[in-house]
């Protein structure tokens, strides 16, 4: 009765104990990988860091690899499950210089597959397998889980087979039965056998280790080195056994029943004497101290993604990787913070806190919570205070409240409400002298005095008159007793108050024209006794007179930041994802959080300590610093240049490489392996600009357009600002070389005489082209002047020929004229001779008969006729004559008459003959002319 008694005394008190430890909420802050994040499978087997601190994993998928800032999967070749891994770091001093390596190896192992990875010049992994090609026939069944380390060899085992490589040939040995989990502890290699308990292996022979035979049916989980003679035997169910000189006994610790209940699967000891870190296959991670005792219980109700632990491994920086049955996590234990975290977190966003008569009490967006402090207790809301809060504070030893909904004092016993004033945003103490103490609030409507009456009790008092009714968000009291006063969204105002404080004798808007950059969302914070006023992103100091003087202090940073005051000579800044403590005479401590924006609140507990109110819950600095191994002098590395036009092609990443002439576009990958913070870089390629990007938290520059040439890529981080450079020249295609850009001189001096020589001759051609025209112009202008010189020669040859005709026409007419009066005298003569007879003498009759005959006939008459008849017609009887030399010249005069065309009748008197006569010559002329009958005769000689 008593035994069972006892034993459910013992699990009531383990269950109490679990359930107690399930709330130690501040815990390490806890940075989670998803698959989403690394994109390969959940589980992960083997965890282990290289000499360049790159994080590998044996993941379902193949080796993760994680160099800070991306992830990258290498399958294995036939695609199996990567189950362990281990990395050839310059830590280990080797004994067998086969095992010395020029290059680190990641050696890896999985089924009926172990050998190694290596990184080729362009930053790719290149598998190399040992166990291909070797004459080992049990490998086909076996599947490698553990890969451990001696100075003299690697050995990969799995669940049946030891296979020891010596850096040239691989040794078998079979083992006496089913194998855990292989470890090297205090230089003795032992291998747990299920059944048979703990052996060492030695050479190749296996040897049961003395004292341990108890363990033979435990399933002994891992071995670790608990002091220089003891080790520390976690099993399975059993719990926790210490061996010392052949002497097992339980390591008796409270903790050491809850590992009786919970399944162990990974423990190892922590650095810089952290304890020991223990992981289970239910219950997540286990932190114990060097006496057994629990620092933390880390499980998936306050961070973890998943209560399965597989691997576990500790990084260069202290900080704890758990590799999870769903995703990789990250246990800062580096963080000088601790953080609240908690599933389903009550608290929601913190705004303020206050440590206050042994409890911690949190203001935050849905209340006021408390809890014991130090202590695991959970948060209990305080009521009556539900809401937005905005302000704890303790003053003159009471905890007062400025709530949303009006101010309070907080007791022991509850609340008690002080007065109505609505949104106290902030507090500030005034102790004249010979007066009681005073509170200055800054609120929604205005600056409200308390009053303090004694005994922990304080009283409201009154608005300040002559202060207006605004919003107040921060005020800060100068040296001459002045107030500065910022409006909670915009103003700046200085303000004094009279003896009895209650009213305001100066109040003074302070504008831009006093060197602010803006009056939006100033913000006032005094810091060693200075106050400092931020505008912008600019500082001011107050001057003479309310004049401000921009701070040396705080000069224009590249990022953005806020100032806010510690304890002593303590200041923070504030950037937009981490905090910077600065203390006297050391390096400033980071912290990588984020704290509430435009509410930035840190509330110092002590003179040490300080509580960070975070968007969820709140983070605690315990004092210490970070550990001794810092990231000072810590560079970002290159880790992969590619050709954009090609993804998939990768350049070399030795110093002063050169890249081919076609690598115009490229992306140039970096990182520094910091984990679990937030890393921004700033970069620039000198060659091509010599300015600095903006801060970003991208990891990589992409670069297109490069000419050929020499460029330097510097990087530099947010975490030590060190630089890092890379030299690398892009080759020049044949037309950029020197050769080349003479050919092109050349070329061009060719082309530019050829474009000379063709401009002349184009010149050359115009010049031609427009002598020409002009000599057209000119000929078609002579010509013109020629036409209308021959036009009005025409003109007047033809006015001299009409009157050459018209005189030909007289003449011809005159002839007619006179022969027809002669022929009439002739004609009246003879009768006259008829009638007279005798009595007209013949002599007198014959001589004017005479006289008329020949003028009818004159050659005088016909030469004048002949004369003008030729300049009218163009020496027309010439051309007759040619044709027909033998024409008579009656025959030409009759011609003549026919191309003036005169009639018969018109012919006959200039012709002397009668009109039968004109008949008659007229046939004789065609004949002689030989003309055919159906001619014109007239018509005929027209045309000659």
């Amino acid at each position: 009765m008593e035994v069972k008694l006892t034993k459910i005394i013992v699990t009531l008190f383990l269950i109490f104990l679990t359930q107690t430890l399930a709330w130690a909420q501040e815990t390490p802050p806890v940075t989670n990988f998803s698959p989403q994040d690394y994109k390969a499978h959940n589980q992960n087997w083997a965890l282990a860091q290289s000499d360049d601190r790159t994080m590998y994993a044996a993941n379902s998928d193949g080796l993760l690899a994680f160099n800070g800032a991306n992830w990258r999967t290498y399958p294995f070749p036939d695609g199996q499950i990567v189950r362990t891994v281990l990395c050839e770091n310059k830590a280990y001093r080797y004994n067998n210089p086969k095992l010395t390596q020029t290059q680190n190896r990641i050696y890896v192992g999985g089924f009926g597959e172990f050998g190694y990875w290596t990184k080729s010049n362009n930053g790719n992994l290149l598998y190399n397998s040992l166990s291909k090609n070797k004459d080992l026939a049990s490998l086909a069944t076996e599947e490698i889980w553990h890969i451990e380390r001696t100075p003299e060899y690697i050995y990969f085992q799995s669940f049946s087979r030891i296979y020891r490589y010596d850096g040239h040939n691989i040794l078998e040995i079979k083992a006496p039965g089913t194998i855990m989990f292989m470890r090297q502890v205090h230089q003795r290699l032992l291998v747990p056998i299920i059944g048979k308990g703990l052996y060492e292996l030695k050479g190749q022979k296996f040897q049961p280790v003395v004292g341990t035979e108890q363990l033979s049916a435990s399933i002994i989980a891992t071995i670790l080195p608990f002091d220089d003679q003891t080790l520390l035997i976690c099993t399975n169910k059993n719990g926790l056994f210490l061996l010392k000189d052949g002497l097992l006994s339980p390591w008796t610790i409270a903790a050491n029943g809850i590992f009786k209940q919970n399944l162990i699967n990974k423990a190892l000891i922590l650095p810089n004497d952290r304890g020991i870190a223990i992981g289970t296959i239910q219950k997540g991670l286990y932190i114990l101290d060097k006496q057994g005792q629990i620092k933390f219980h880390i499980h998936k109700s306050i961070g973890l993604q998943n209560n399965t632990v597989l691997a576990m491994t500790v990084d260069r920086h202290g900080d704890l990787w758990l590799g999870l049955d769903q995703g990789l996590d990250l246990i800062g234990l580096s963080s000088p913070l601790l953080t609240y975290m908690a599933k389903g977190n009550p608290l929601g966003t913190a705004y303020s806190a206050a440590l206050w008569e042994g409890f911690l009490y949190v203001g935050t967006n849905n209340g006021v919570f408390k809890k014991k402090w130090p202590s695991t207790d959970t948060f209990s809301p305080v009521k009556g205070l539900e809401g937005q809060t905005w302000k704890l504070s303790v003053v003159k030893g009471a905890l007062l409240c400025g709530h949303n909904d009006a101010t309070y004092q907080i007791t022991k016993s509850g609340i008690i409400k002080l007065s109505n004033v609505t949104g106290g945003w902030n507090l500030l103490l005034l102790e004249p002298r010979n007066q009681p103490a005073l509170l200055l609030q800054g609120s929604y409507i205005g600056l409200h005095t308390y009053t303090y009456m004694g005994d922990k009790k304080w009283e409201y008092g009154k608005p300040i008159k002559n202060i207006p009714p605004i919003p107040i968000k921060y005020m800060a009291r100068d040296k001459e007793g002045g107030l500065w006063i910022s409006h909670a969204y915009k103003g700046l105002y200085y303000a004094k108050l009279n003896a009895q404080l209650d009213s305001a004798v100066v109040w003074k808007s302070i504008t831009t024209d006093h060197g602010l950059p803006t009056l939006f969302n100033i913000e006032i914070q005094n810091i060693q006794d200075t106050i400092y006023i931020k505008s912008g992103n600019a500082f001011f100091t107050p001057g003479p007179s309310q004049t401000l003087i921009p701070s040396q202090r705080f000069a224009k940073a590249a990022q953005p930041f806020k100032i806010r005051p510690g304890t002593g000579d303590d200041w923070f800044t504030i950037f937009n994802n981490k905090v910077l403590l600065h203390r006297a005479l050391k390096e400033p401590i980071p912290f990588d959080i984020s704290l509430v924006g435009d509410y930035e609140t840190i509330i110092p507990i002590d003179k040490k300590r300080y509580l960070f109110c975070l968007n969820e819950g709140f983070a605690f600095f315990e004092g210490q610093d970070s550990p001794s191994e810092g990231f000072n002098t810590l560079q970002t590395r290159i880790t992969r240049i590619t050709n954009l036009d090609s993804l998939n092609r990768h350049y070399p990443l030795d110093q002063k490489s050169t890249l081919p002439q076609w690598a115009r576009s490229i992306r140039i990958g970096f990182a520094l392996p910091v984990y679990g913070r937030n890393i921004q870089y700033q970069y620039r390629l000198l060659g091509l600009t010599d300015g600095w990007s903006d801060w970003s938290s991208l990891s990589m520059a992409e670069y297109t357009n490069l000419a050929a040439g020499e460029y330097r890529f510097e990087i530099r981080n947010n975490i030590n600002h060190m630089v890092s450079r890379f030299d690398f020249e892009i080759a020049a295609h044949w037309y950029e070389t020197v050769w080349g850009k003479l050919f092109f001189v050349a070329l061009g001096f060719l082309l530019l005489l050829g474009l000379l020589w063709l401009q002349e001759r184009r010149l050359q051609r115009n010049r031609i082209k427009l002598l020409l025209q002009k000599e057209k112009e000119l000929e078609d202008q002579q010509k013109e002047s020629e036409r209308k010189f021959i036009e009005l020669r025409n003109e007047n040859l033809q006015k001299e020929l009409k009157n050459k005709s018209q005189k030909l026409s007289n003449i011809a007419i005159n002839v007619v004229r006179k022969n027809e009066i002669l022929e009439e005298i002739r004609d009246e003569l003879q009768e006259v001779k008829k009638d007279l007879g005798q009595q007209l003498p013949n002599l007198h009759y014959q001589k004017l008969l005479h006289s008329i005959e020949r003028n009818v006939a004159g050659k005088e008459d016909w030469v004048l006729f002949e004369e003008n008849f030729n300049e009218v017609h163009d020496e027309f009887f010439q051309r007759l004559r040619q044709r027909y030399p033998s024409i008579s010249p009656s025959e030409l005069r009759l011609a003549a008459c026919l191309r003036m065309n005169l009639s018969t009748k018109e012919m006959a008197p200039a012709l002397g003959i009668s009109i039968r006569g004109v008949e008659i010559k007229r046939y004789r002329l065609r004949k002689k002319l030989a003309l055919d009958p159906d001619i014109n005769l007239v018509q005929y000689m027209m045309d000659i």
